[in-house]
Order: structure tokens, then C-alpha cells, then sequence
């Protein structure tokens, strides 16, 4: 039973995780006006000249849609967009960022919910992933192995877990 309630505890944690970093819906400040570029939302004015481009593989279907969430070093969120898939992966493009260290989560919204659906113990039902790849035990990656540094343009893939 106690293996049952970490289990449990561990995808729940990863939840948690997920939504709260990646997919919030609302600006992280109500008194930011959310600017948006290219079909990405982001939480500030502030602009560089960098371009990031994320490319969303081993996704199950073409089905729905990738929901991703870019945040800095100190986990505020500062842009999120949703796409389309083709061919069972899924493109973004975010410009305009300035030099820094940011991190990446995303899921893939399969039936167009607008949210990572769950079953028994909280696992994820929907695909989903990080920057670096990187995954947790029985929870949530850590932060640490999610960011990476941005000085220059930059294309990033990642694989989808589920």
C-alpha cells in the first residue's frame, strides 16, 4: 500500500508540475498585458534577438494539439502557445528572446481539452516532455535538468514521454 500512495504522490507531483509551469492560461501577474507574436503569447515586452525553434517528436497522433510553456531562471512564465501537429510532430517557433536561461514543458493535448488528462494515480494519459529530455522518478523532472542557455539562436528537439 505504501509503494500504491508514492506512486500516487510521485505523478501527482508531476502534475502539479507540468500545469503549473508550462500551461498557465492567465498572465503570471494580472496587471501584465499579455503581447503576441507569431502566434506565441508572452508575459513581457522585453524582446532580444534570438530565435528558439522547438520541434515536438514521437507524438502519438496528429490529433489535437501541443500546449508549451517557455519559462526563465526563476521559474516565471514568459511566453506559451499552442500548435497543430503534422506528422505525428509538432514545430514552434519563439522569437524575439533575449541571452538567458530558460526551461521548457509541454504536452500534447490529443482530444482538445486544454488540459493534460489523467488516469488512476494521477498518471498522464497525454504525451508530454521537457527541455534536455529530461525526466523524473515517480514525479516531476528537476528544475535543474530542464533549463539550458540561450546566447544565440537556437533549435531544440524533444521526445514525448507516453
Amino acid at each position: 500500500m505504501k509503494n500504491r500512495k508514492t506512486i500516487k504522490m510521485g505523478f501527482l507531483a508531476l502534475l502539479m508540475s507540468v500545469n503549473s509551469i508550462a500551461f498557465a492560461q492567465e498572465s503570471s501577474t494580472k496587471k501584465e498585458k499579455q503581447i503576441v507574436r507569431n502566434d506565441v503569447f508572452f508575459n513581457t515586452a522585453e524582446t532580444g534577438p534570438h530565435t528558439l525553434t522547438l520541434t515536438v517528436k514521437k507524438l502519438k497522433s496528429d490529433d489535437g494539439f501541443v500546449f508549451l510553456g517557455l519559462v526563465d531562471k526563476n521559474k516565471n512564465q514568459i511566453a506559451r502557445t499552442k500548435v497543430k501537429i503534422v506528422d505525428k510532430i509538432a514545430v514552434i517557433k519563439i522569437d524575439s528572446l533575449p541571452s538567458g536561461t530558460y526551461a521548457i514543458q509541454y504536452y500534447h493535448d490529443i482530444n482538445s481539452n486544454g488540459k493534460l488528462d489523467t488516469g488512476a494515480f494521477g498518471i498522464p494519459e497525454e504525451g508530454y516532455g521537457s527541455s534536455n529530455d529530461a525526466r523524473g522518478f515517480m514525479g516531476p523532472p528537476d528544475f535543474g535538468d530542464m533549463i539550458f542557455e540561450l546566447k544565440e539562436d537556437l533549435a531544440l528537439e524533444m521526445k514525448t514521454v507516453n
